[in-house]
């Protein structure tokens, strides 16, 4: 959980955990035992919706590790048939063959 998210959820907890605690001074006052209730349950769900966002942050991250490998292996493989195709072929060739290059 960032930093500055995990901070918010517990500041929501606590003043909760506060008004619930000092409900007598504040039902007059504006402030539902519903209206904590519903405070509680939105920081639980923030947190647990944060966790699930960092699971999934970690797949992407994996993921995107293993595409980068994946293209950089394809970028090696088709660098190394150019050169084939370059050197055993003349350039008025190279297009038959998919390769764009001038030089």
């Amino acid at each position: 959980m960032s930093k500055v998210y995990s901070e918010q959820v517990q500041k929501a907890q606590m003043l909760a955990a506060g008004l619930r605690k000092n409900y007598e001074l504040v039902k007059n006052r504006g402030i539902s035992s519903e209206q904590i209730a519903q405070m509680e349950e939105d920081a639980k769900e923030a947190a647990r919706m944060n966790e699930e966002v960092e699971v999934l942050r970690e797949e992407v991250s994996a993921k995107a590790a293993r595409a980068n490998k994946k293209l950089t292996e394809l970028k090696n493989n088709m660098q190394n048939a150019k050169q084939i195709i370059k050197r055993c072929f003349d350039q008025e060739q190279w297009q038959d063959f998919g390769v764009m290059d001038k030089r």
